[in-house]
């Protein structure tokens, strides 16, 4: 007989030795101690304790609101100084619902405001061109009629603008006037150096239609090529952004689209031009720097020959 059985038996033995099952059990239970009833109460909250959590929630809901609400116009002030113009308030995409055309309403009476505050930021941070050691007035912009100037369509390029040159010339304007009848300005220019050839003339008159007037007195330096047909002529490489010019002392001004100079070492500072209308964009993309910047180009020139 195995152990199991042998178990097995035993317990048979036990269950069948035992007198009375269910007198043992009653003996049992009546030993044992008296249990209590367990009542479960739901916790009842006094009106004061109530009152005080339904305001301090309000007071949450009302940070809360107060926060977003801040939050909210701080976004509106960031988004106006983002934009330089009034025109820009035209380029805000309509919604369909009232309410988007109302902020746009408002952005369009706002935007004058904001311009001239950006604007009279600027002119306390950026060097007016009208602080520059230059000679000479603006008489000859003065007198010039801008609505018949300008090249429609024009864009600076650099490496364009390079390859078509052929000299660049160092000179000062003596005098400056507009053609009643084409509308084209014309200068009369002493030639003070010239780099990359030479000329048998010291004095040179070069016609242009550019809203970037060159001014009596005003030292230049122009990127020139020679007329095809008449090769006596001369004329400016490019007429769509202000010409280079030079300081009384030897600094240089240009604009941001001569790259090899903007990617040089030199110090750069920014000028700020008076806007001649809508369609400048150099404005505010004039910079100062050092004599230096005239060999940069001439360099950058010659790769181009």
């Amino acid at each position: 007989m195995t152990r199991k059985e042998i178990e097995k038996r035993c317990r048979e033995a036990m269950q069948e030795n035992i007198p009375d099952k269910e007198s043992l059990w009653q003996k049992i239970e009546s030993n044992l101690p008296e249990q209590q009833e367990t009542v479960f109460r739901k916790s009842h909250l006094s009106m004061i304790t109530v009152r005080r959590i339904m305001t301090a929630a309000a007071c949450l809901l009302f940070l809360v609101g107060g926060l977003q609400l801040r939050n909210s116009r701080d976004a509106v002030k960031l988004d106006n100084m983002d934009h330089s113009s009034a025109e820009d308030a035209d380029n805000i995409p309509a919604d369909d619902d009232d309410a988007g055309c109302d902020a746009a309403a408002d952005y369009e009476s706002a935007a004058p405001a904001m311009q001239e505050h950006i604007e009279n930021s600027q002119n306390k941070n950026i060097l007016r061109y009208q602080d520059l050691n230059l000679s000479g007035q603006q008489g000859i912009h003065d007198t010039a009629d801008l609505s018949r100037l300008g090249v429609q369509d024009a864009y600076f390029n650099e490496s364009d603008i390079l390859s078509k040159t052929e000299l660049f010339l160092d000179v000062q304007v003596l005098n400056g006037y507009q053609n009643q009848e084409t509308g084209e300005m014309q200068y009369i220019l002493k030639i003070l150096d010239v780099y990359g050839g030479t000329l048998d003339v010291s004095e040179l008159v070069i016609v242009s239609r550019s809203a970037y007037i060159l001014e009596k007195e005003h030292e230049y330096i122009l990127p020139v090529y020679q007329d095809q047909q008449n090769h006596s002529n001369w004329n400016l490489s490019y007429e769509c952004a202000p010409q280079i010019e030079k300081t009384l002392d030897h600094k240089i001004i240009l604009h941001n689209g001569w790259q090899c100079v903007m990617h040089s070492d030199l110090d750069q500072e920014s000028v700020l031009y008076d806007s001649y209308g809508k369609d400048d964009y150099f404005y505010d993309r004039m910079y100062l720097t050092g004599d230096m910047a005239v060999e940069i180009l001439i360099q950058e020139w010659e790769k181009n020959l």
